[in-house]
């Protein structure tokens, strides 16, 4: 397996160069320097096991690997104040782990005791202030070549790729850095406000008759109403009346406007009546390859402000998966600033943030929540999707997370909970 090692992180403008610069890993989120507090290890079941740094805040880090011994994963970081020739021993698939540090940047080198892939790795920011950041790496047993395979692709001769990836196309502008705040834009963020079901598609009815079709219109036109009072983005509604629109028409309009961010709003229905409460979808890694995958196979091309068709057809699909880990993280930050401003607001279900497969949030350049207001089949909550007074302030709550969106713009990739999607 040929190694390609980061030997500078990279300062390019657009997320395109960084990444290709950065062909032998991910680069994730950004911020300034931080101090690592701990590395720990967990066994999660027999052929998995977790490493999570304790950071004091984010920082920009990259994955990369090599096959010596049974393998290693080596993660690189950029600003991490650490102790050089710090060592520890591991657990589970990791025989332990070994520090350096010099010119700003770091290293850990994690060596396996047993060979595993790399199954998934993010990022769980701190919530409260002292609490601590933290980067997690999940593996899993594999052989060599199951192990190669996770890790991102490497070029021979990335000269000609950089080049390929990086050359002005008719389209072509730059995009959203990552990890940097991207550029300010010249005219007003765009949101676009989707109400579920409409028409002869009624959604799921509550016990005392209220039509999920009904109660996510009100919403939409709530939010809509308080956005555009606010006079910082320009709202568009999927519909305004008790229209039906099919998922496809509903996609087709989040990647021809281009919207900043798309909100899906749906009311939740469950056999067991006992059951209330708000939930935030944001797309799972099975809706992640599918997107990929249907872009492909539809010769849809173009990402952010990118058509990436004149690309080499082995580069598409990194791109177009680049494009959407870009998409999952700000996905993530904004469902976390829904849930922390929802909170108190309405009732939430425990497992507030969860990921699902659903086609609605499957463009890959359009940061996308699908928000579950509540339970239409619990009666509590069915008075609530009804109540004038609950739908203001829940929608105040929904603004207001938007507004820190845009006030924050720090692309963060979110621990979230596996859930069951409806819609």
């Amino acid at each position: 397996m040929e190694v390609v090692r980061i030997g500078r992180f990279p300062r390019a403008a657009g997320w395109v160069a960084a990444f290709m610069a950065l062909a032998g890993g991910f680069l994730c989120s950004a911020a300034a320097a931080a101090d690592l507090v701990d590395v720990r290890f967990g066994v999660t079941s027999t052929n998995e096991t977790r490493v999570v740094f304790d950071l004091t805040g984010p920082v920009a880090y990259a994955i990369s690997g090599d096959s010596a011994g049974e393998g290693r994963l080596i993660v690189e970081f950029q600003g991490l104040a650490l102790k050089p020739g710090q060592s520890g021993k591991g657990k589970g698939h990791f025989a332990g782990y070994m520090l350096a540090a010099g010119g700003g940047e770091a290293e850990a080198v994690l060596s396996f005791a047993r060979t595993a892939k790399l199954k998934d790795h993010f990022i769980i920011p701190a919530k409260t202030p002292g609490e601590k950041t933290r980067l997690v790496i999940d593996v899993a047993t594999a052989d060599k070549a199951a192990f190669e395979a996770s890790l991102p692709k490497k070029y021979k001769d990335l000269t000609a790729v950089i080049k390929a990836a990086t050359a002005p196309t008719p389209a072509a502008t730059t995009l959203p850095p990552i990890p940097e705040a991207p550029a300010p834009r010249a005219s007003l963020p765009v949101i676009v406000v989707d109400a579920g079901h409409g028409g002869a598609d009624p959604g799921a009815t509550g016990p005392d008759g209220t039509r999920e079709k009904n109660v996510t219109l009100a919403a939409a036109l709530q939010l809509a109403e308080i956005l555009k009072k606010g006079g910082r983005y320009r709202v568009v509604l999927t519909r305004t009346g008790d229209t039906r629109l099919h998922v496809e028409e509903r996609l087709k309009m989040a990647r021809e406007i281009s919207p900043d961010l798309f909100i899906s709003i749906h009311a939740d229905a469950h056999d067991d009546h006992s059951l209330r409460g708000g939930s935030v979808y944001t797309l799972s890694d099975e809706g992640t390859k599918r997107s990929t995958s249907e872009a492909l196979s539809q010769g849809d091309y173009q990402v952010f402000d990118l058509n990436i068709k004149d690309e080499a057809p082995d580069l598409r699909p990194i791109l177009l998966d680049l494009a959407q880990n870009h998409t999952k993280n700000r996905s993530g930050q904004f469902a976390d600033l829904l849930i922390q401003n929802l909170s108190g607001v309405t009732p939430l279900l425990n497992n507030t943030h969860r990921t699902a497969d659903l086609k609605v949030l499957l463009s890959p350049d359009v940061a996308a929540v699908l928000l579950e207001l509540a339970f239409i089949s619990n009666a509590k909550d069915e008075a609530n999707l009804t109540s004038p007074a609950w739908r203001e302030k829940t929608m105040t709550a929904v603004a207001k997370a938007i507004d820190g969106y845009f006030d924050a713009r720090t692309p963060v990739q979110h621990a979230s909970n596996a859930g069951e999607g409806t819609h």
